[in-house]
Formats: C-alpha cells, structure tokens, sequence
C-alpha cells in the first residue's frame, strides 16, 4: 500500500527545515541531506523547501548561520559574567566552544562546511564574519577577565586553534576525553 504523501505548510518553517537539516547532517553527513530526503522528513515537498530557501547550498548556509545563532545565545550568559579576574570565564566560554562529544551537530555541519568553503566564495565568507563574532567575543572576555594579558588578539587565536584542533579530535572519536583535555590546556595556558 503507498502511503499517501501529505504536502502541508509548516507553521514555523524555518526552524523546523534548520532544526531537522543539523538532525540529518549529524545523521547521514552532508552527503545524505537532500532536499527530497528532507521534504520527506518534514511532510512537505521539495518545493516547498525551495520557496524558503532557494537552494541546497542556500539551505545549508542558512542551517550554518542559524546554528551559530544558537552558539550566540549559549555565550551570551558567559558574555556577561561578572566573575573577578581569572580564567573562569574563558574555561565557559571554551565550554560553549567546543563540542560535546562526537555526535555534536552543529560541529559535524561546521566540519562538513569547512571543507567545502575554499569552493565557496558566500560559505567562506559566511564562515569568516562567523568566526570573527567568536574572536571578537573572546577578546573582549579577555580583557575583562585577564586585564593582564599583553596580546588579547593574539590569544584569542592562538585559543580558537587549540579549541579547534581539540574539537576535530573529540569528533573524529576522542569524545569528552578530548573535550576534558582541552580545558585543561586551556587553564595552563591561562594560568
């Protein structure tokens, strides 16, 4: 018997494609998105999908953008930490950073993405005003944590390429060890 395939609206259509795009990327990987797959997922049509978002690559620059949005409100309580000077907040902020464990969606779409955007001139440039919010928000935690610091800048990247290196780490199987590791690195590096 062929199940009957409903075409409806999606009340909140944008969240629900973004939130069930990072589902299928950390599911199938990039390669296993498509817009049938997901029209199929979400009880719509392609065409449907297409009116939000133009494109697969449209899609998934979107899904990027909103994903950081979500990284954005992570950090924002970190952001206005009003704890003495230290490492503290930094440790937070590494904490909303990196990911969880292996399976961390917003991580595996980043990861997917990444290896796309030297092809990519909009996903590149996506992926640098992205991670420019990221260093801006850490050397201004910097500063105002670690008021001592010569080169907040300088920290700030020397940090997010550890935290990245780490990140890659505990995806590719090192899980919360890695993760574990990385703050501690983080706190030596700190003092």
């Amino acid at each position: 018997m062929a199940r009957a395939r409903t075409h409806r609206r999606l009340e909140q259509p944008r969240e629900q494609v973004l939130s069930a795009t990072l589902a299928m990327v950390a599911e199938r990987g990039l390669a296993g998105v498509t817009m049938a797959r997901l029209a199929e997922r979400l009880g719509t049509s392609g065409g449907h999908l297409l009116y939000y978002f133009g494109t697969r690559d449209g899609l998934l620059l979107e899904t990027l953008r909103w994903s950081e949005e979500r990284y954005a409100e992570e950090r924002a309580p970190v952001m206005a930490l009003e704890a003495p000077a230290g490492p503290d907040p930094v440790l937070a902020f590494a904490g909303v950073y990196l990911p969880v464990d292996r399976g961390d969606a917003r991580w595996l779409l980043w990861l997917e993405l990444w290896a796309r955007a030297p092809y990519d001139a909009d996903l590149a440039a996506a992926q640098r005003e992205l991670d420019e919010a990221w260093h801006a928000d850490l050397v201004r935690l910097l500063r105002a944590h670690l008021p001592a610091l010569a080169d907040p800048e300088g920290v700030s990247e020397r940090l997010r390429a550890m935290w990245d290196g780490f990140a890659i780490a505990v995806i590719n199987g090192g899980g919360p060890a890695q993760r574990a590791r990385a703050l501690e690195h983080t706190r030596a590096l700190l003092g």
